[in-house]
């Protein structure tokens, strides 16, 4: 049967945004979550918990719907370039390679893993400021698209492409302004407007000085500017903003097309940006910015003056408001996204005789390609409960937000379910803690059924940005990967033992001759 979490209660949807038809690597059998053909809670004895998991058949069904919806609208061809730092598992790499899909890289780090796999250096895109001489002249030899962030790259590349006598291949990241991007932003729990947001974002060249670049970047010999970049990432899940963006970015390349004296782009990347289909990013606490905030602070504080009891039984009915949730609606389809994107960009460019016949069109989707075929799982290990000076409960598991540092950053809230108890009904909310010593908050006021220790909670679209953002606080292994394709699993990146958190550490051998528990090493300098 379908998959349905819990607390999984959309808001109203605007902009006439149907429903998604995507299909979904989980389900609910007997009461268990299977991802593919393979129950999780099985999973989690075979392999421990914390545990990512990732679906290689959605990850092929994804990449061959982008491809599929891009084409549909688009009248040249069209490369899928996944965002490789939304999950850096070679594995999934390799998949994605398999599926004749490029990349987006921003690091040498990147570069190296996705030229391990047999893709197509044409379809690398290396974005990203400050490239290194190095990195930019080890871009050149590879053969890779530089993607241009800087207004003084334009020289370095010449000069590291003249020493190799070859042609470097770049394309600028542009910046439009936005003004039309009037919505509030989800990058951001406070009210900021989506336009604004763009505008204090390091990444893209301004405008003023595009024209001038371009014209270096197009009389430099050892240069092949063969396209333009415009990525603005996650800022509002609503085909709204990508007709906006679209049709700011189409007039500003209509317009460099002009000053350029007829330059053409033999590509056109529109970057990523698209939610994930049960997008979680800024999801916790929406509500926290009005009441904890400007207004909600001299709120509590006056409460003080009702006294301790009274005080403590309005905050019992203030958290149960701030940790209750409803999830935004499904966002639009995929076919949804390309239709207005490439329908808005091919009408701008049209309109400034910017011909689009045999173009490239590439997108760089990272979250929308990942996300929904993981999940991470992780073992209950105790439930606390208080009823004093107002109830609240915390079921305290094995993993932590250090190991999903992408979704805290983000403010997301994973949809979640007790995988072994899928089918029960809500009986108790929670926050859902992990193990270190942080306040350690994965998901506020999630609603559950009466979990005990041993359990298996499994949170949701964890396939992008989560494994590889995570860390080692508390000197805490981080977790393996696991890759299942119907009813076979494998490890794809290994578990961390306590001795490989240490590895790189090093100790001076002067550190060596310090004996005893209460030496000084000070003194002993002295001494010395």
């Amino acid at each position: 049967m379908g998959l349905r979490t819990a607390d999984e209660t959309p808001r109203g949807r605007k902009d006439n945004e149907g429903p998604t038809s995507q299909a979904d690597c989980l389900s609910t059998r007997e009461g268990r979550l299977y991802i593919d053909e393979l129950d999780t809670v099985e999973l989690a004895a075979r392999f421990g918990t914390p545990l990512f998991v990732l679906s290689e058949t959605q990850l092929r069904r994804n990449v061959r719907r982008f491809r599929a919806a891009f084409a549909a609208e688009w009248e040249g061809p069209v490369d899928v370039m996944p965002a490789f730092k939304a999950n850096t598992t070679l594995a999934s790499r390799r998949v994605l390679t398999d599926e004749g899909a490029g990349a987006d890289v921003y690091s040498p780090g990147e570069l190296e893993g996705v030229l391990s796999t047999p893709v197509d250096r044409a379809r690398v895109s290396v974005n990203g400021g400050g490239k290194s001489r190095d990195y930019l002249a080890h871009c050149v030899h590879e053969g890779v698209r530089i993607t241009v962030e800087d207004v003084d790259e334009i020289d370095l590349i010449q000069a590291v492409a003249a020493e190799q006598d070859r042609k470097a291949k770049i394309r600028l990241r542009v910046k439009p302004t936005v003004p039309n991007l009037w919505r509030p932003t989800d990058f951001s729990q406070l009210t900021l407007p989506i336009d604004l947001a763009i505008q204090v974002y390091k990444s893209g060249i301004p405008p003023e000085f595009l024209v001038e670049m371009g014209r270096r970047a197009i009389a430099a010999p050892n240069i092949d500017m063969v396209g333009l970049h415009v990525h603005q990432g996650r800022h509002h899940a609503s085909l709204w903003f990508w007709e906006g963006l679209m049709s700011r970015f189409g007039k500003l390349a209509g317009e460099l097309v002009a000053a350029w004296d007829g330059w053409q782009p033999q590509e056109i990347d529109i970057g990523g940006g698209w939610p994930s289909p049960r997008d979680p990013l800024n999801e916790e606490l929406p509500r926290s910015e009005f009441v904890l905030t400007a207004l909600g602070f001299p709120l509590l504080a006056g409460l003080r003056g009702l006294g301790a009891r009274l005080y403590h039984r309005a905050l019992a009915g203030l958290v149960p408001v701030l940790s209750s949730h409803r999830f935004r609606a499904t966002p639009p389809s995929i076919e949804q996204y390309a239709a207005t994107s490439v329908r808005t960009l091919r009408r701008e460019l049209q309109a400034a005789r910017v011909s689009t016949a045999g173009v490239r069109l590439q997108i760089e989707p990272g979250r929308s390609m990942y996300g929904d075929a993981g999940i991470h799982l992780a073992r209950v290990k105790t439930v606390k409960r208080q009823s004093q000076p107002f109830p609240y409960a915390w079921v305290l598991t094995d993993t932590t937000t250090f190991f999903l540092a992408g979704g805290h950053f983000e403010r997301s809230r994973f949809r979640h379910v007790v995988a072994n108890k899928a089918d029960r009904p809500v009986a108790m909310t929670a926050d859902l803690v992990g193990h270190s010593c942080f306040a350690d908050q994965i998901v506020l006021g999630a609603r559950l059924p009466e979990v005990v220790p041993g359990d298996v909670i499994a949170l949701l679209e964890t396939g992008a940005y989560q494994e590889s953002s995570a860390s080692n606080f508390n000197a805490l292994p981080r977790p393996a990967t696991v890759m299942v394709c119907g009813d076979q699993a494998d490890v794809v990146r290994r578990a961390e033992t306590v001795e490989d958190v240490y590895r790189r550490d090093l100790t001076p051998s002067r550190m060596h001759r310090f004996q005893g528990a209460h030496s000084d090493p000070v003194a002993m300098e002295i001494q010395s």
